[in-house]
């Protein structure tokens, strides 16, 4: 059995969370206090054939999700490592893939209400147009994600269907 990217990130959120080892945190690298510039802080970490955002550790989980995904995303975490199985979570939920390369990302912030927002992302990968939706929520420490959009269903779907 190969690992894709996203089977590698696993182990080492399994790692990580289990044994307490060095993160790979983005935790104050997202924090801003416009959506646009939150939202474009984590897309810029798929650029250039970066690595993304792997969600491996506490830290990058809740800097980056409001409080109730972050649960539940921590918790699925917690009780697939301690069956030594693999999270609901089946591909990185920014792009919608196992593997991915990357291009012509294109950020776009919908207002809502002065602490909401939507944000819309398009880009290329492998050479296939995507598109992700964020609902977005301002908190007293900063924005973060209450949900995200796929073709197929939504983050917070997964953890509650």
């Amino acid at each position: 059995m190969s690992l894709t990217r996203r089977g590698v990130a696993h182990l080492l959120m399994v790692a990580t969370l289990g044994v307490g080892f060095a993160s790979t945190s983005i935790g104050s690298s997202v924090a801003a206090d416009d959506p646009a510039d939150f939202v474009a802080a984590i897309y810029q970490r798929y650029e250039n054939g970066d690595d993304g955002v792997p969600l491996d550790n506490e830290e990058t989980v809740r800097a980056l999700f409001e409080p109730r995904l972050a649960e539940l995303i921590l918790a699925d975490s917690d009780e697939a490592a301690a069956l030594g199985d693999a999270g609901k979570l089946e591909g990185d939920p920014f792009v919608d893939a196992q593997d991915w390369d990357i291009s012509d990302i294109r950020v776009d912030i919908e207002a809502g209400t002065p602490d909401t927002a939507e944000g819309h992302v398009t880009f290329l990968n492998l050479g296939e147009p995507k598109r992700i939706e964020l609902r977005l929520v301002q908190l007293d420490h900063g924005w973060r994600i209450r949900d995200i959009y796929w073709p197929e269903g939504s983050l917070r779907g997964l953890y509650t269907h």
